[in-house]
């Protein structure tokens, strides 16, 4: 399963950098010499029911980014080990880019509604759904690494607000996927809580968010996201922030050379399939998609990892300045802010639990 995880992401890099597409081509099998081939009705007729793999059950898998993002790595390493356990019984179709709804809210709304099965999407969106509690996962700073997030997610914490969700009952939780680590970049270096006073600095469109920043002395502001680029330019703001993959592909070490390690946000996704679809499955099926999805958050992780990895050293590469941050004093800095954003979504609790995962 590693190998074929590391041809994907070989596969994937070479994509990323030759701005190719991948098509998929269906294998043909002849039929066994002596035996007539069906009729092309009766072909098209089996291939419905079956999903062309032979597969009694396809739950159609939804995601917003590219053929070359670790959302895809995650469900093509779902698809895999849900074939291979199911014996081939049940499979996963997958569409990426948008195909069945450009932004995560829209993907949301499908899937309560039945027309799409699984998706991944950022905890805020599940938050308007009623599991308000999801939204902590959006607060910055509340790791102080990738050991202590890993911990968060497949502990306690994300046991409880995966309960939570399933319990509402519109989605069953699959797990948790990462979505690249946020990293402050700008027109000047920030390497201590002194460096962010006064700081215009492009955050999401949060409260809870903006009210961690201007906790460290920063000036946060909202900006659309394809104005990140000419808004450093033309000094509209100091600073935004991104993952590296991002901040690479949109070359925004350009307008904004000095990329910080600030480690703020280690994105949450939620890997989630529709309640009723989920149901409706027999025992022995919900137990091989669990299987699957399990396998599935640690190949994205992985995936996901890598792609952060090679993305730091290619900013570099082009000229942007990598700078390490003192995260401990940050954390500090901003600490009655980040509680008393987890208090206002009935998450104290939960946030103390964060906390204590990092002891």
């Amino acid at each position: 399963m590693k190998k074929t995880m590391g041809i994907f992401l070989a596969a994937a890099m070479a994509m990323s950098l030759a701005g190719c597409t991948k098509v998929s081509v269906p294998e043909t099998t002849p039929a066994p010499a002596g035996t007539e081939a069906p009729a092309q009705e009766e072909k098209e007729e089996t291939s419905e029911k079956t999903g062309g793999t032979g597969a009694q059950i396809k739950l159609i898998a939804a995601h917003v980014n590219s053929l070359d993002s670790s959302y895809q790595a995650g469900f093509e390493a779902m698809k895999e080990k849900l074939e291979e356990v199911s014996g081939g019984t049940m499979t996963v179709e997958i569409h990426p880019n948008g195909e069945l709804g450009g932004n995560e809210s829209e993907l949301v709304e499908k899937m309560a509604t039945g027309t799409v099965d699984m998706i991944v999407t950022a905890p805020n969106f599940v938050a308007t759904t009623g599991v308000k509690e999801a939204d902590l996962f959006s607060i910055p700073f509340l790791y102080t690494g990738m050991d202590h997030w890993t911990a968060v997610v497949d502990g306690e914490v994300g046991q409880t607000i995966a309960d939570k969700i399933n319990q509402a009952g519109v989605f069953h939780s699959l797990g948790y996927w990462s979505c690249g680590t946020r990293e402050y970049f700008g027109v000047k270096p920030v390497t201590t809580v002194a460096d962010f006073k006064g700081v215009k600095i492009c955050v999401q469109d949060s409260e809870a968010v903006r009210s961690v920043w201007s906790a460290l002395g920063a000036n946060p502001t909202t900006l659309a996201y394809n104005e990140f680029y000419s808004g450093l330019q033309n000094n509209v703001i100091d600073a935004a922030e991104n993952d590296l993959g991002n901040i690479l592909l949109q070359k925004f070490y350009e307008a904004g050379p000095y990329v910080s390690l600030t480690d703020h946000d280690i994105a949450t996704r939620l890997y989630l399939i529709g309640a009723q679809k989920y149901s409706s499955l027999t025992d022995e099926q919900k137990a091989w998609v669990d299987e699957a999805a399990g396998y599935a958050c640690t190949q994205q992780r992985e995936f996901d990892k890598a792609l952060n990895d090679e993305a730091m050293e290619k900013i570099k590469e082009n000229g942007g300045i990598v700078n390490e941050v003192n995260k401990d004093e940050l954390i500090a800095a901003c600490a009655d802010a980040r509680s008393a954003a987890a208090e206002k979504i009935g998450a104290a609790d939960l946030y103390n639990k964060v906390n204590d995962a990092a002891r």
